[in-house]
C-alpha cells in the first residue's frame, strides 16, 4: 500500500517536507476580560502546504493557508463570526482579516509582542448610526 506522505520519483521513494516557516502567531487567543462585550476569542489557523506538482509539469508552491476565526460575545453563548483570510500588513509585523456582518464591516488586527503575547486590535465601521470604534485587547 502506498504510503500517502512520500512522493515517488524514479522508483525510489523519499519523504515529503514542509515548504515553509513555522507561524509563531498560530494557535487560540482568549480575552482575559471575561465581561468583555467584545471580542472573546480568536483562532489563528496556520496550514503549511507542501510543493505541489503545476498542471504543467513544473514543481511550484502552493502558499500557506492562514486565517482567523473570530467569536464574540453573545449571550448565552459566544457569536462565531466565522473565518477569514489573513492578510499581511506591508510593515511586516501586522497581519489583518476583515468581516463584513451587514450593520458592521471590521478589520481584525493582529500583531505578536516581543513578549511573546498577541495584541488583537478591532476597527469597527458601523454601517449606521452608531460611531465607529476601535478597541484594543491584550
Amino acid at each position: 500500500m502506498p504510503n500517502p506522505n512520500s512522493l515517488a520519483i524514479g522508483g525510489f521513494t523519499h519523504p515529503s517536507s514542509a515548504a515553509c516557516a513555522p507561524e509563531p502567531m498560530a494557535g487560540t487567543w482568549e480575552n482575559v476580560d471575561t465581561n468583555t462585550r467584545g471580542i472573546t476569542v480568536v483562532n489563528y489557523i496556520w496550514e503549511c502546504n507542501d510543493v505541489i506538482l503545476c498542471p504543467v509539469g513544473e514543481l511550484c508552491l502552493n502558499p500557506p493557508r492562514t486565517r482567523i476565526r473570530v467569536f464574540g460575545s453573545c449571550h448565552p453563548t459566544d457569536c462565531d463570526w466565522g473565518e477569514s483570510v489573513i492578510q499581511f500588513h506591508p510593515d511586516g509585523n501586522w497581519r489583518y482579516a476583515r468581516y463584513d456582518q451587514g450593520f458592521a464591516k471590521r478589520i481584525v488586527w493582529l500583531r505578536m509582542e516581543t513578549n511573546g503575547q498577541p495584541t488583537v486590535v478591532e476597527d469597527v465601521d458601523y454601517q449606521d448610526h452608531r460611531t465607529d470604534r476601535v478597541t484594543w485587547y491584550r
